[in-house]
């Protein structure tokens, strides 16, 4: 087995990743306190095509309306995997490197993990995928200034119903100097190199798995959003009139949950992260180290869509910094977890219409996790 764990002293943090097991990450424990959920023991989990931890859902997250599709000028034939996930009804799901083994992994230093997939040159995947490109992954574990963590309630105060009254009700309402000063980060970098002579279709996203300790008592912050209309089957109505837009708003986490929205990005912003911009449809423009003061990219990424937990004496923060503008929450009845996933398109975007890095560009996006 090939398991790689980082290090990062400062905010007293550890990850471990599963390098032979599709990369997933199945624990992050933070000063001693393990911050990811597993939905069945380790051994059971890595042998099985489960969800829990922090996996990627690559090419396409969440599912699919069908297995034979056209993409970036494609006919695409996912059926050609063998192992291909399906969810109870059939549909393609959470994409095809679930347990993939054969990644390239580097440890570049004690607090940072770095991993590669060369797509071509893996037969399996490039029959059921046929788009030869690049894959990276990094992980870098962090310590960051807690600089939300008394600001909740007063931003979403009298926002209407199931939301903070004032922030003396807030369970975060007073944090120690401790807290305030600093928080456990962890950082999760996706890059799509299209470095073949071929544009490549953009759909992935992650599915953290963090941990509700004390469901009863705790509430979900979600970020300025509008929900998109879902079938039961979980794929997307079309042809529908757009949601109105939602603010930021806390609710209880006892209610079950299992949505998905479009996020409000047009607070953030990414280009100052130095990030890839994105359109639903159409090209996306190469990214670019940033220029921007240091100062600059702080107030991007404090500006960044945020979603959270909060819990009496601890909050947990979901950042979405650049690259992602859909969310599932997914938290299902009486579950020790709640997921927030950040996802670069609508659920079956593949299907449907997907935006594209066009060839010898790279697409990268990012979300942070924090706690506090």
């Amino acid at each position: 087995m090939d398991i790689r764990t980082i290090r990062c002293a400062k905010s007293q943090s550890q990850l471990v990743v599963h390098a032979d097991a599709g990369c997933v990450a199945s624990s992050w424990q933070v000063r001693g306190q393990e911050m990811l959920a597993l939905p069945v023991a380790l051994a059971e989990f890595l042998k099985s095509q489960k969800t829990g931890g922090i996996p990627l859902l690559y090419p396409y997250a969440n599912r699919l309306r069908a297995d034979h599709f056209t993409a970036a000028g494609k006919a695409v034939d996912l059926s050609r995997d063998a192992k291909l996930k399906r969810d109870a009804n059939g549909f393609p799901m959470h994409g095809l490197l679930i347990r993939w083994p054969d990644w390239v992994v580097t440890q570049p230093a004690p607090d940072e993990l770095q991993a590669s997939i060369a797509w071509g040159d893996h037969a399996q995947l490039f029959a059921a995928y046929p788009f030869a490109h690049t894959l990276r992954v990094r992980w870098k574990l962090g310590q960051g200034k807690n600089e939300t963590a008394n600001q909740t309630a007063g931003q979403i105060a009298g926002q209407g119903a199931n939301q903070i009254a004032d922030q003396s009700k807030s369970p975060q309402a007073n944090p120690s100097s401790d807290e305030l000063e600093s928080a456990s980060t962890l950082t999760v970098t996706t890059i799509i190199e299209a470095d073949k002579g071929q544009d490549v279709p953009v759909s992935f996203g992650w599915h953290p798995y963090l941990v509700l300790q004390d469901r009863a008592n705790t509430k979900l912050q979600l970020p300025a959003r509008r929900a998109i209309v879902l079938e039961q089957n979980g794929l997307p109505i079309s042809n529908t009139t757009p949601a109105p837009w939602l603010p930021t708003c806390a609710q209880s986490a006892v209610a079950p949950l299992d949505d998905l929205f479009q996020l409000d990005m047009r607070g953030a912003s990414g280009a100052e992260l130095g990030f890839a911009a994105e359109s639903q449809r159409g090209s996306i423009e190469k990214s670019a180290p940033s220029t921007a003061p240091k100062n600059a990219q702080a107030a991007a990424e404090k500006s960044a869509p945020t979603a959270a937990i909060i819990a009496p004496h601890q909050r947990v923060e979901m950042k979405f910094l650049s690259g992602y503008s859909y969310m599932q929450v997914y938290s299902p009845n009486g579950a020790n977890f709640v997921c927030f996933e950040p996802m670069t398109a609508a659920i079956s975007a593949l299907c449907d219409g997907a935006a594209v890095v066009k060839a010898g560009d790279t697409f990268t996006a990012g979300f942070e996790l924090r706690v506090a």
